[in-house]
């Protein structure tokens, strides 16, 4: 009798463990499900769009933005962006290769003193064709009241021009290079770039990524434990016959010992 309830005991564990366990994997199965759908909902409602553009789903499981107008306007930055790799060369050409016409006050000097020359050769040579002349006519300079006053006037000329002046070579240091400077900044802005490359970045998306997985943690999945159930009901089975076996065990030695004692003298 006692085998048959052990075997029998054994058989309703089995049972109960088995719907258990089915119970088990079904609501797990349900939750995952509810899950799967509730991400699909909201996934899905980011799609759609207006009258300038247009969000749907890829099959790949990303998202499509299209735009009207935006093939024509991605031809359009492709051309100006392999244009800047020209206007690039040429700023570098441009800044590299800069230099002042004039790069010390002394070449300001050296061009003033070759002007002051050339008018300082005029100069001569208009005087000396004044005296001539009044020595033709006169036979001197002195011989007319009008010499004298055209001298005057010259000297005063030669004066307002201050010839081989310092004042001169510092104006035309200072113009000159201010004029090179602004004519080197009209350069750089007729070959600016028209669609700057981003700069580098610092780092991967590894910090975002470590969230995302963070935040969305995968469901563990259920687990069948049918397979196993036989064995756990069978080794329920065999632990209680192993028990039973050793509770009569104990019994005929305490009976045992009874009678033992029963069969000595008093």
């Amino acid at each position: 009798m006692a085998l048959f309830d052990a075997i029998l005991g054994g058989l309703l564990d089995f049972g109960t463990a088995s719907q258990t366990n089915k119970a088990n994997r079904e609501n797990t199965n349900a939750i995952i499900a509810s899950d799967r759908a509730n991400q699909e909902t909201a996934l899905q409602s980011l799609t759609g769009g207006d009258a300038f553009a247009t969000t749907t789903r890829t099959p790949e499981g990303g998202f499509d933005v299209s735009q009207l107008g935006g093939a024509d306007a991605a031809t359009a930055r492709s051309s100006l962006a392999s244009g800047d790799i020209g206007r690039a060369g040429n700023i570098n050409e441009l800044t590299e290769g800069f230099q002042f016409q004039l790069p010390t006050l002394s070449d300001a000097r050296g061009v003033v003193e070759g002007d002051n020359a050339l008018l300082q050769s005029s100069f001569d040579q208009g005087l000396e064709d004044i005296i001539i002349q009044n020595t033709r006519q006169f036979g001197g300079i002195n011989n007319t009241n009008q010499t004298p006053a055209a001298i005057d006037a010259i000297a005063r000329f030669a004066d307002a021009k201050r010839f081989g002046g310092e004042r001169d070579a510092l104006d035309l240091f200072s113009g000159s290079r201010s004029n090179d400077i602004n004519a080197l900044l009209q350069q750089l802005s007729a070959n600016q770039l028209q669609v700057p490359a981003p700069g580098f970045s610092t780092g991967g998306p590894g910090n975002v990524a470590a969230n995302v997985i963070a935040q969305t943690p995968p469901h563990d999945p259920p687990i069948d434990l049918s397979g196993a159930l036989p064995f756990a009901a069978g080794s329920s089975a065999v632990a209680q016959l192993q028990q039973e076996s050793a509770d009569a065990e104990r019994n005929r030695q305490f009976l045992l010992a009874l009678r033992t004692i029963g069969d000595q003298a008093a």
